[in-house]
């Protein structure tokens, strides 16, 4: 993946958004900055999950093939890519997609299959209701054809953050059935293509961004394009129901160094892995028998892991924060 540039303004984010230079440059004037800044402040606050967990808080085995900014096309260089791509590692094609923020559904299948897609569009207003712009949530590579036939039909509809509105990924896509996350930011000026694939109908080779001749900017689009874990906020995750919340229990959460677990069935051997978001095993146990367990996981990194738990009784998985 290619190194992460900085904008000059302090946007105080984790992960990098792509922000054209309609967003940011070194020339933008401090209250332009201003106004933007406090779009993506409240963009973020959207009350946002991953499209593949539901309401409890379970999620399929998925790794990410593609991650946020890294370079597509010849030699990986000739364009990024400003999404992440996910592929469930054990479903297929078959997989439940919900609505990963409340919104308005739109669906566009008068293409191939490769480039259907659904996308849920959120209004951002400030604290005092004016209107700021919207957030586009993408979710690409979807068998719409197959969703019709299962009665998933939402295409115009307001929905609430984990409605169902998806069952089917495209099997044809390259590297097998995965899901495209893409977040565009709008401001009420800012034009831009909002279909998926921007070029011709038929056209596999376009990024959605366009060509980016420029790095992570194209100077001519003024929208910019949002990393999903900036969604995720810390009072998002501290309010996840968790699957068996009376069998397991997970404090602090946030925790800074020790995490404590209760298991409320010793009587079943249990293994417990933890996984940062790209799928990558940080920490595993295997055949406890422990009620509690206090984890030292003073070594990882600050950041957002995943906590999976599974006996001859269960299997759930639940989202933890390290500070």
């Amino acid at each position: 993946m290619l190194s992460a540039q900085k904008m000059s303004i302090d946007i105080d984010e984790e992960y990098l958004d792509m922000l054209t230079p309609a967003y940011y440059s070194s020339t933008t004037e401090s209250n332009f900055v201003s106004e933007v800044d406090n779009y993506l402040h409240f963009a973020r606050s959207v009350p946002f999950q991953l499209p593949f967990i539901d309401s409890t808080g379970g999620a399929p085995d998925y790794s990410i093939g593609r991650s946020f900014g890294e370079g597509i096309g010849p030699g990986g260089t000739g364009s990024h890519h400003p999404a992440i791509d996910y592929y469930m590692n054990s479903t297929g094609n078959k997989v439940n997609l919900y609505a990963p923020c409340d919104g308005y559904v739109e669906i566009d299948g008068s293409v191939d299959r490769y480039r259907h897609f659904v996308s849920i569009t959120h209004e951002i207003y400030d604290s005092s209701s004016h209107f700021l712009g919207k957030m586009k949530v993408i979710l690409a590579h979807i068998d719409l054809d197959l969703d019709a036939a299962d009665g998933i039909l939402p295409n115009g509809t307001y929905v609430k953050k984990g409605a169902l509105i998806s069952g089917n990924l495209y099997s044809g896509t390259m590297g097998g059935p995965h899901l495209h996350l893409e977040i565009r930011y709008y401001r009420p000026t800012d034009l831009g293509d909002e279909d998926f694939y921007g070029g011709p109908v038929g056209d596999k080779t376009s990024p959605s961004a366009g060509t980016w001749t420029y790095g992570y900017w194209n100077p001519n689009i003024g929208y910019g394009f949002a990393h999903p874990l900036n969604h995720i906020n810390e009072v998002e995750l501290n309010t996840v129901n968790q699957l068996y919340p009376e069998e397991i229990h997970t404090y602090p959460n946030p925790f800074t160094d020790v995490l404590t677990i209760d298991m409320r069935d010793p009587t079943s051997s249990s293994s417990l892995i933890i996984m940062d978001v790209f799928g990558r095993k940080c920490f595993y146990l295997k055949n406890t028998q422990n009620e509690r367990l206090s984890l030292n996981l003073g070594e990882l990194g600050a950041g957002l892991y995943f906590l999976q738990i599974e006996n001859d009784r269960i299997k759930t998985s639940s989202r933890i924060i390290k500070k």
